[in-house]
């Protein structure tokens, strides 16, 4: 007999139980999507300055005996300190003329912070000499687009996604409840590396650095001192592509990968015994309606087509509204938050909404158990009243 049971019919006859699991349904697609989305905003932020940054400017601090000096051979302070300069001067003459690497500088540097959704990151970035700072702007690929240059002591040029996360605008004092009123902000930049740079104001600092402009082939600094001579150890302070390339899987990308992963499981397991329970109540309604399929002539397996079909309305239809209301979301998030952050983000993420979609397709696969034990229980019409 050709099967013309109808999926709809149950859909229409049953809207209110029906409806009830298409928005629980969707509104956990958009809650784990948006989840997502604002997980990996902070990702997509930390990018610039974990991995794009460091690729042009290496921050680089060594120990006297790194660089060859022997304290015990020098009688006074005075004597030791004019070594440790001589010594660093004489390793900076060779990385400037080092291959990829375009100037060294040693100078005070101040400390930014970049706050994401989840976490932040804080780094460091040079003060100079006004006359410095153009050919810094140019190597970063930085633009001066509003303000104007800095012209004396402790003068401020920000990436303007900088400014607004921290909530400072031109004017303003740099990191005021770090530094008090010593830095001003004069500039905002346009850069793709959350370039920052400043004029230095007497000996207010976060440390010293020599600070190397280099090339992406040439920001590895323990090999590129290798190469003229300098075996780095533990006790170097080196900020590099190395090093930020590192901390960015292990800070950033393994645990917020680990955040989502748990925190999808967690929903998955809520989710699948809620919709479980709440189908097994469906189909325990309707065991008439089953057995007079199966009275009539029905099939075991169209029965089960109709049951798999009405599981597939309802799946279909959550995604497409939850995927409706998570772009509407998503985008109200962009304009109204994030972009007042200075984050970066995209809306499109394929993996995860195929990890998503996954977890949707296992929960169907889960509610296999309980409609194949209910075909298997079907009873005819004269065995109903039993």
């Amino acid at each position: 007999m050709k099967s013309r049971l109808s999926a709809l019919k149950f859909v229409r006859n049953n809207k209110k139980q029906v409806w009830v699991m298409i928005v629980a349904l969707s509104m956990t697609f958009m809650t784990m999507y948006v989840i997502n989305f604002l997980f990996l905003t902070t990702k997509e932020s930390f990018k610039a300055l974990f991995l794009e940054q460091p690729k042009k400017v290496a921050y680089v601090e060594l120990s006297p005996e790194t660089m060859g000096v022997d304290s015990a051979s020098y009688s006074s302070e005075e004597e030791l300190y004019q070594g440790i300069d001589e010594a660093r001067n004489s390793i900076m003459d060779k990385l400037k003329v080092h291959e990829g690497i375009s100037d060294v500088i040693y100078t005070q540097c101040l400390y930014a912070n970049y706050q994401g959704i989840v976490g932040g990151v804080g780094y460091d970035f040079p003060l100079l000499e006004e006359s410095r700072i153009p050919d810094f702007l140019e190597h970063m690929g930085a633009l001066l687009t509003e303000g104007r240059m800095p012209e004396g002591p402790g003068e401020i040029l920000a990436d303007k996604k900088v400014l607004q996360n921290k909530k400072m605008k031109i004017g303003g004092y740099f990191n005021e409840s770090s530094y008090g009123k010593v830095f001003k902000v004069v500039g905002a930049l346009d850069s793709d590396v959350l370039t920052c740079v400043g004029t230095p104001r007497g000996y207010t600092n976060s440390g010293w650095y020599m600070v190397i402009l280099c090339n992406e082939e040439n920001a590895d600094m323990s090999a590129v001192l290798k190469d003229v001579g300098i075996e780095t150890t533990e006790y170097d302070t080196i900020y590099d592509s190395v090093d930020w390339a590192k901390m960015y899987k292990e800070l950033v990308t393994d645990q917020i990968d680990a955040a989502l992963l748990a925190i999808l499981i967690v929903v998955i397991i809520f989710l699948a015994i809620s919709i479980l329970v709440a189908y097994v109540s469906f189909m325990r309604s309707r065991v008439n309606e089953y057995c007079l399929y199966t009275s009539i002539g029905f099939a075991r397996k169209d029965i089960y087509g109709m049951m798999m079909k009405e599981i597939g309305i309802i799946f279909g239809l959550s995604i497409v509204i939850g995927a409706a209301v998570t772009i509407v979301i998503m985008v109200l998030l962009g304009h109204f938050m994030l972009d007042s952050l200075g984050l970066v983000y995209h809306y499109f993420y394929p993996e995860h909404l195929l990890r998503i979609l996954t977890a949707f397709l296992a929960i169907v696969g889960f509610l296999q158990i309980p409609v194949i034990v209910t075909i298997n229980n079907i009873k005819t019409i004269d065995m109903i009243e039993e």
